[in-house]
Order: C-alpha cells, then sequence, then structure tokens
C-alpha cells in the first residue's frame, strides 16, 4: 500500500490541533475558575450584609417595642394614682377596667419583645455562620489564587511551544490543502480528521460508498466523507 505524505502530514497537524483545543480550553477555564473563587466570595459578603440589614431591623423593632411598654407602663401608673381620687364606685370602676387593658398590652407586648429577642438571637448565630463561610470563601481564593496563576503561566508556555510545532507541521502541508483542512476543523474540531472502520466514517457514522472505499484502499490522495465532508482515512492505514 503506497505512503499518502499529505494525508500524514494533515493527520500530524490535526494531533497537534487536538492537543492545542484541549490546552487553549484549560487555559480559558483557569480564569473562570477563579472568577467562581471570587463570586463566592461576592456572595458571602452580599448575604452578610443582608443578614446584618435583617439584625438591624429586629432591633429597631425590639426598641419600638420598648418605647411602647415604657409608655404604656407610664400611662399604668397614671391611672393607678387617680384610684386614690375617685369619689365613685363607678369612676373607680372605670379606672381598673382602663388598668386591666394596658396591662394587658403589657402582656402582649412582653410577648412580642420576647419573640423579638429569640429572632435577634438566631440573626446574631446566623451572621456568626455567614462570617464563618465568608472567611473560608476568602481564604479558598487566597490559597488557589496563586496556583491558578502559576497554572495559567505555565499552560500559556506550552501553548507557545505546540503553537510553534504547529507551524512546523503546517509549513509541510500544500497551502490549499491547509486552507481546506483548516476549514474543516472550524466546523468540526477534534473530529475533523477521522479513520474509517467496518466502512464507517467515524465522524458521522454514515457507511462510506464502494467507489470511496476503493480510494481509501489506494491510498494516494485525500479523501472527504461525502456526508459531513471530514477527512477520512482508513483505520488500517494508521
Amino acid at each position: 500500500m503506497s505512503t499518502n505524505t499529505n494525508l500524514d502530514n494533515i493527520r500530524k497537524l490535526h494531533r497537534i490541533d487536538c492537543k492545542l483545543i484541549s490546552m487553549r480550553k484549560k487555559h480559558e477555564e483557569l480564569p473562570n475558575s477563579l472568577r467562581k473563587l471570587e463570586e463566592a466570595v461576592h456572595e458571602k459578603e452580599d448575604a452578610l450584609r443582608d443578614s446584618e440589614g435583617q439584625l438591624k431591623t429586629l432591633r429597631s423593632r425590639y426598641d419600638r417595642k420598648e418605647l411602647e411598654l415604657k409608655s404604656i407602663e407610664g400611662e399604668i401608673k397614671k391611672f393607678e394614682s387617680q384610684l386614690g381620687a375617685v369619689k365613685t364606685n363607678k369612676e373607680y370602676t372605670a379606672v381598673l377596667s382602663e388598668i386591666a387593658g394596658k396591662k394587658a398590652d403589657v402582656a402582649r407586648i412582653e410577648d412580642e419583645l420576647l419573640l423579638v429577642m429569640d429572632s435577634i438571637e438566631q440573626q446574631q448565630h446566623a451572621i456568626e455562620q455567614t462570617r464563618h463561610s465568608k472567611k473560608l470563601a476568602e481564604e479558598d481564593q487566597q490559597d488557589h489564587r496563586g496556583e491558578i496563576s502559576s497554572r495559567q503561566d505555565e499552560i500559556g508556555q506550552q501553548l507557545r511551544q505546540v503553537e510553534d510545532e504547529r507551524r512546523h507541521a503546517a509549513a509541510a502541508i500544500p497551502r490549499e490543502l491547509l486552507h481546506q483542512y483548516e476549514r474543516i476543523l472550524q466546523k468540526r474540531g477534534t473530529t475533523a480528521v477521522v479513520p474509517v472502520v467496518d466502512l464507517s466514517c467515524q465522524g458521522c457514522f454514515m457507511k462510506v460508498t464502494p467507489e470511496v472505499q476503493a480510494q481509501l484502499l489506494k491510498n494516494d490522495v485525500i479523501i472527504y466523507c461525502k456526508t459531513c465532508s471530514r477527512i477520512i482515512y482508513l483505520e488500517n492505514n494508521a
């Protein structure tokens, strides 16, 4: 079986391009990893601000209830002081009724204060947990920032080396064939050049015609799949 130099060179170039595609993907993913770490910190900061805002609202509510309680207690004292001055049973009964109503209000507000205090304690606990989570996120970001930056530089250097290797490999291919291959590469990526196995293109998995099979066996020209336009070759020629 004859040797197809152009096909050999195309396959070599495609192996390099597959490596470049993988390396570029990793190189692009690294900043995304750092960005996710930064977003995690920002999310914790937002959650902390929200929790602190809720705590401030609860404390403000507690303060208002306390003022309301003190005001009612003052009214009770005022009514109690009036008891000695009333002259009729009707007036005395009316003042006692007012005092009873105000004491009921006091009991209600005290219950509300207990509930608000319980909510404040829960919110304080939530804030401490959020602060701890934020600290862990910041530490995670700090730990990985240098590692990600170093890895990015390392892959960047490797990319430049492989790109140099690609330039040399591409120089061995006729210009028109190279342009045709690169158009297919742009569309098909890592499956731009595929073998034919059991008479099926391994890109689109369609059967090749007997005519194409005969051309593949001759191995003297570049063959394109009639269905998907990928460059194809016989697996036995690998």
